[in-house]
This record gives structure tokens, sequence and C-alpha cells, in this order.
């Protein structure tokens, strides 16, 4: 199982394998996160909260999720997560290709029901929660979907592909079918954009990064840049970048036995001194004392 949030860190990221596209994803907050950086990916994103409440950014949208809620966060839709006022929270992620449904295979199923949802023509609520019609089927369908984490049960991927299709089943039942052909989803006017600055951040965080860089990147003048991404994060974007390199380096503190040092160069941070205040403002912890205490 991929348990790890490091793989939630970068957009091109391919969940699972290529035989079985797939991931599997159990995150505790604040243990892994406290503030889970913008990505997106091409894949479909289902989500339990097992435990506590937890803020998304789910298209540029605030959503609050709490114990027993279900998120849907469908393919290419930037996202993003939030612990709420220091609370503790537990959450169960399966990310999955629609390939493992049909996705791309020419049929009826896949040209009036997958491609739709594929690029964003099925509108779906964020998040479901308990009283909800089709609460209880989707529930069932996640949990079936989440027990095939388990490599060893049998007929894994036939189980898997069953619950998938009951799953964008349910989807079009909850929003209706009316068999005419659906609008795109309304976008943030500048969400391209603003996925080439992302996206920019993640491949280069590791090297010197600049406003001036990321505003030519987009065609914006600095301040315009600078205005239209903190309007749409909702921070500026060097202090996002920051968080966003801070991240990283908790993954890796809770991951790998580099020394701190090391981490946060490799992490963008060309100042061991300013690194561990940088780290210590966000966490409220030391890196060294962090590393310790997630690996309890």
């Amino acid at each position: 199982m991929n348990s790890g949030l490091h793989s939630y860190l970068h957009e091109n990221t391919r969940h699972g394998t290529p035989d079985f596209p797939a991931g599997f994803y159990s995150i505790g907050v604040p243990r892994d996160y406290q503030d889970m950086p913008f990505h997106w990916h091409e894949e479909l994103e289902f989500t339990l909260v097992r435990r506590g409440r937890v803020r998304y950014s789910v298209a540029l949208t605030t959503v609050e999720v709490e114990e027993g809620d279900l998120l849907l966060i469908p393919p290419d839709t930037l996202h993003a997560g939030h612990q709420i006022d220091r609370e503790e929270a537990e959450t169960d992620s399966v990310v999955c290709h629609l390939s493992l449904a049909g996705l791309g295979t020419g049929d009826a199923c896949d040209l009036r029901y997958l491609r739709p949802l594929r690029e964003g023509r099925l509108t779906l609520p964020p998040a479901v929660k308990p009283g909800d019609p089709f609460y209880p089927e989707l529930l069932e369908c996640f949990l079936a979907l989440w027990k095939s984490r388990e490599s060893a049960q049998p007929y894994r991927e036939l189980l898997f592909r069953e619950h998938l299709l009951r799953l964008v089943l349910l989807l079009w039942q909850s929003v209706g079918e009316s068999g005419e052909e659906l609008p795109q989803r309304t976008v943030h006017p500048y969400e391209a954009k603003l996925k080439l600055a992302l996206a920019y951040m993640q491949e280069h965080y590791a090297e010197p990064i600049t406003v001036a860089q990321l505003s030519a990147l987009c065609g914006f003048s600095e301040v315009h840049f600078m205005n239209v991404f903190k309007e749409a994060i909702g921070a500026p974007c060097i202090r996002y970048l920051i968080e966003y390199r801070l991240a990283l380096a908790a993954a890796r503190l809770q991951e790998t036995d580099l020394p701190v040092t090391q981490i946060a160069l490799d992490c963008g941070f060309q100042n061991s001194s300013y690194f561990n205040r940088a780290f210590k403002g966000h966490y409220h912890v030391t890196p060294s004392a962090y590393r310790k205490q997630v690996r309890v």
C-alpha cells in the first residue's frame, strides 16, 4: 500500500502501477501535513474522513469535511488540504485512473459516461455527508474499493473494476442523466496559469525561484500575478513556496533517514539555520523533534 504523503505532492505522479493504476493512502493530520500543498492528477480521488475535521480547497472552493464524510475530487482538479485549529484528523483515499473502468476503449460506456467524468463535464458535489442521497451506497462502494489495497485479496483487479464501475454509476445517478451533452465544468479564469506556476514550483523547488520568473511564466506583471495567486490560493506565492518546501522536508523527515542538513538543501533551503527557524515556526517543533514524533 502507498501510505506516504510524498507522492501526493507532485501533479505528475502516477498512482499505483502501470497494470493497476490505483493508489491507497492513509493520511494523518498533523502527522503528515498541516497544509497539504495544491496539486492535481489525472486520476479520480475518493476519500473517507475516518476521524476529526479537515478543510479542503477543491477547484479553488473551500469545503469543510468531518468524520464520516466522503470527498469526491474529479480528475485534473486543483485541490489542497488544511488542518483546522490544530485538530487531529485521519483520512483514507483511493486514487485511481479511470482506465480501470474502461476509459479509452471507445465503447458506449466510455463515450457516454467515462469521458464526461474524465473531462470534467459531470458536476460532482465535493463532499457527500451522512444523510445525503446515495451516501450509504457511496460509503459501501468506498469500503469495497479500499479493501482492494490488500494485494492478496482474491480477484482483486476484477473486484476493483466492479466497484469502480459501481461508483461511476452512482455518480451519474446522483446528478441525473438526461442523455444530453453536458457543459464543461466552471473553472477559475486563471486556473491554467496557476497550474503553470504551481507545476514550475514543484519541478524546481530545489532551485532559487523568484516572483519575476513565475509572473513571466504566466504572462502577467509581477503585481498582477501576486494578486491573482493570493486571491486564488489563499497565500502569497513566496510564502506558499516556502510552505511547499517545508511540506516536502517534513515528508522526507518521516520517510527517510537522511541528515536534516541534507534534507534542507534538497528541498531548496540553502541556509540550514533559516530552515530550522522556518520549520519550527510552521510545525512548532524542530526538524529533529518532528522526526522523533512522527516515528513513534
